[in-house]
């Protein structure tokens, strides 16, 4: 058997085993559970769980609404389940444009009378499509939400796609992809993607490939719609001032008439198999820079690791920060983090360096700190002594407070608190289960932090890429890249 096949056979197995157990079931509000229901809540919980309102359209549509009176201004976010896991390499980002066509016009609404609307309104309509599910959203102010919503509430239910709308949505996605191409760092990112996913159902990127475009037409779209918007892949998420009784009577009269068509949803992705090795990509433009990235399995928000394995890679990324940039002048922005998504990965990143043929020695250095219990010292004067360094435990309660903030920071706004909801909601099944963060964060020990990086990143498999110009990447050792 050739390679082409065994890739299409493994394809073949992934998608049959993921989609074993399938059902169109009603999705939970939330899970059968204790921690939101005994005395040991915190004064941050109970103050949150108070300012929700859960209700179940006719048509099986659960709504989550989130009351907060801080802001004036509305988030109302339909919520598709499945994303780029219902979708295959031939109609890789068909759902985004479906969307986004969706979202100029309506059998009732125009294009021109919804820019109209949103400019009069100072509001935002607009579609986005991740590896796990998509949305629809509309914001506003609190006081044009009548105005709005049943502007919103036609685009889903009686959507015009219109051949011109659709024509400037495939145009837009399209340069959107070629921009890609044109420049370095994020042409590292797409072949990071092709090699690291693989045949793994994120392979099927939500914004498309050009070969996936290039061959979509209007009829795609429409049929789309067609077979895929059902009720049974959609929650809906409100956030702000809104009365709840109200909202659920505007709901029920408009997107409570979408039919269930029974779209077969997986219940989880597959965690990825990565393998340990050096990619190179040529990027002849890109004369004495190259561009390091490498990605690797991580822990889901699901998971136990997941939080210490935040907190240890802000250690690391400080690691790196004075080692490889400070010490040794390699790059110019070095990084690395994990992101959020029920099949997770991570990544380290060196954005810019002229010594691609060394930079890894200088990134385990850094790494080698770290394996040894230490990070930088973060209440010395590292310019005194950039070399200073403490034990994990000394630096944790710094490093904790440091995440907290920025992790809270990104929950500020509305919209922002809506997303967090929806993120709870893909990775637990639990609208609630991302108030319990804060008390992950602060019962962090040192062993668990530790732990968690050595798993997953120090004694983990690492997929690596590296661009640049021909003279910049053959000079880069393989054996340095590869587990011994």
């Amino acid at each position: 058997m050739n390679k082409k096949h065994t890739i299409s056979a493994l394809t073949g197995l992934i998608v049959t085993l993921f989609f074993i157990g399938c059902a169109s079931a009603p999705f939970p509000l939330a899970r059968d559970t204790e921690a939101f229901t005994g005395k040991n809540l915190t004064a941050f919980e109970q103050e949150n769980l108070k300012s929700f309102t859960t209700f179940t359209l006719s048509n099986g549509i659960p709504v989550i609404i989130k009351k907060s009176n801080a802001s004036q201004v509305f988030t109302l976010n339909l919520v598709l389940r499945g994303g780029s896991l219902l979708a295959s390499p031939q109609t890789a980002g068909y759902e985004q444009v479906a969307l986004e066509t969706m979202a100029r016009g309506s059998k009732t609404y125009s294009y021109e009378d919804i820019q109209s609307i949103l400019d009069e309104t100072s509001s935002s309509l607009g579609a986005s499509s991740t590896f796990e599910y998509a949305t629809f959203s509309v914001t506003g102010l609190q006081k044009y939400l009548d105005t709005l919503l049943p502007l919103w509430a036609d685009c889903l239910i009686n959507p015009s796609f219109k051949e011109e709308d659709f024509t400037q949505v495939l145009s837009d996605a399209q340069l959107a992809l070629q921009s890609k191409e044109q420049d370095p760092w994020t042409k590292t990112a797409v072949v990071m993607n092709r090699e690291f996913f693989g045949p793994h159902p994120y392979g099927n990127v939500p914004e498309g490939t050009m070969e996936s475009l290039k061959a979509m037409k209007l009829q795609d779209a429409i049929d789309w719609y067609g077979k895929q918007f059902s009720s049974n892949r959609i929650f809906v998420v409100a956030v702000g001032a809104v009365d709840p009784q109200k909202l659920r009577t505007q709901l029920e009269t408009s997107i409570g008439k979408i039919p269930d068509k029974k779209v077969p949803l997986p219940e989880k992705a597959p965690d990825f198999l990565a393998s340990s090795r050096l990619v190179r990509q040529e990027y002849p433009a890109s004369r004495g820079l190259a561009y390091l990235r490498g990605d690797f399995p991580a822990p889901s928000p699901a998971d136990p690791d997941y939080m210490a394995m935040n907190v240890g890679l802000k250690m690391v990324s400080d690691l790196l920060f004075n080692v490889v940039r400070d010490k040794y002048g390699a790059t110019y922005s070095p990084a690395a983090y994990i992101r959020a998504f029920p099949a997770n990965y991570g990544s380290l990143v060196m954005f810019k360096t002229k010594v691609p043929d060394k930079i890894k020695t200088y990134i385990d250095e850094a790494l080698k700190d770290f394996s040894r219990g230490y990070c930088v010292a973060v209440a010395a004067d590292t310019a005194a002594d950039p070399t200073a360094r403490i034990p994990i435990a000394e630096a944790l309660p710094t490093y904790k407070a440091l995440f907290i903030n920025e992790y809270y920071q990104n929950q500020q706004t509305n919209a922002q608190q809506a997303t967090t909801i929806i993120s709870s909601i893909i990775n637990t099944g639990d609208y609630r289960s991302y108030l319990k963060d804060m008390a992950k964060i602060e019962n962090l020990r040192a062993d668990q932090v530790q732990k968690a990086v050595s798993k997953y990143l120090l004694q983990g498999t690492i997929t690596w890429v590296v661009t640049g110009s021909k003279d910049m990447i053959d000079g880069v050792p393989e054996k340095d890249f590869v587990n011994k």
